[in-house]
């Protein structure tokens, strides 16, 4: 086992401890609890492992880095939640890598990049929902890397999340229009989201099934680009034959697509068809009408997950690992 270039990485997955764990035993932190401390040692003997610069210099406030790993096509979604990232990390001495994982060439790309990652040696990362989550967070299970998840509820002893319950968001949103006698909803939701589509489809369904209705997944649910130039075609093409009671988005600028499609197929917004987003982002204020809007506390999402991803690196206690934010509807010109 000496002849081969071990690693921080070969010691924590053998100690099943953490990069940020070991490099405290070999910097001699006095917070790690003696029994993890004596599972970390044992596995540096077994793998006579000998630490270089860069691994005694993990655990220092000066070296600590946490990566950030997101799809490219999702950046409108979370960029106010890397303010929020980029302020609370720079309060706390941390160092933020971005990374994301569209169009990055050839193989792939999550795979990638969670490689760029390891050898990074960030102490920590902090993923946000998308298509690909589940994948991403089997690869960090994997190295053992401690993990905030934005949008997405999993906890473990270095994995926790910050989200909102969509859920209830959905339910309560359409629960109020089917009482109101307005059945024929739709949802749209684009092919990258931050908030996860099943629990919001789930929410939807659960206010259908509470009036003894049936929500169609099939006809009820539109799937749609990030893209507005993508978005505003389609719906332009798809309002010459359809109107709806309400048209509920996961994102705001799929929301202003829909708007400006059916005001163009001179449908009336909100007298014959009102629309609601989700996010309560710029592109709410500047849409024509202004659009009705889930605010979600996108900054705070992202200052929470630093600080619960420190907390989780320094072993701290922790209340809770699923950190659930409140939601506030903001009413304007495309709801009656």
């Amino acid at each position: 086992m000496s002849k081969k270039n071990i690693t921080i990485y070969d010691v924590a997955t053998e100690a099943g401890v953490s990069l940020a764990t070991v490099s405290r035993v070999i910097n001699g932190s006095s917070v790690v609890k003696q029994e993890t401390r004596d599972k970390v040692m044992d596995a540096i003997q077994r793998l006579d492992f000998k630490p270089n610069q860069v691994a005694r210099g993990l655990a220092t406030s000066k070296t600590t880095t946490i990566a950030i790993v997101f799809p490219q096509s999702l950046f409108a979604h979370v960029k106010d939640m890397i303010s929020g990232i980029g302020d609370t990390s720079r309060r706390l001495d941390y160092n933020v890598s971005i990374y994301t994982t569209d169009e990055i060439g050839d193989g792939n790309p999550i795979e990638t990049v969670m490689e760029k990652v390891i050898k990074s040696r960030a102490d920590g990362v902090i993923l946000f929902n998308n298509e690909q989550i589940d994948e991403e967070i089997a690869l960090v299970k994997k190295y053992k890397i401690p993990t905030v998840v934005i949008g997405y509820c999993v906890s473990n002893e270095t994995m926790g999340s910050i989200l909102v319950d969509a859920k209830k968001i959905a339910f309560d949103v359409i629960d109020k229009y089917i009482k109101l006698g307005k059945t024929d909803i739709v949802f749209v939701s684009p092919r990258q989201n931050l908030i996860r589509t099943e629990d919001i489809v789930e929410g939807i369904e659960r206010a259908y099934q509470k009036h003894n209705l049936t929500f169609d997944k099939q006809k009820q649910v539109i799937s749609t680009s990030t893209h507005y130039e993508k978005s505003y075609p389609q719906f332009l093409d798809y309002f010459k034959n359809h109107k709806h009671d309400l048209v509920f988005t996961s994102y705001d600028k799929e929301a202003v697509a829909v708007v400006h499609a059916a005001i163009d197929n001179q449908i009336d917004v909100p007298d014959e068809m009102e629309v609601i987003g989700m996010m309560n982002t710029s592109y709410a204020l500047i849409c024509r009408p202004s659009l009705t809007s889930i605010h979600v506390p996108v900054y705070d999402m992202g200052a929470l997950a630093v600080r619960l991803l420190t907390k989780i690196l320094n072993e701290e206690d922790i209340e809770t690992k699923e950190v659930v934010l409140q939601h506030v509807l903001m009413p304007r010109k495309t709801t009656k």
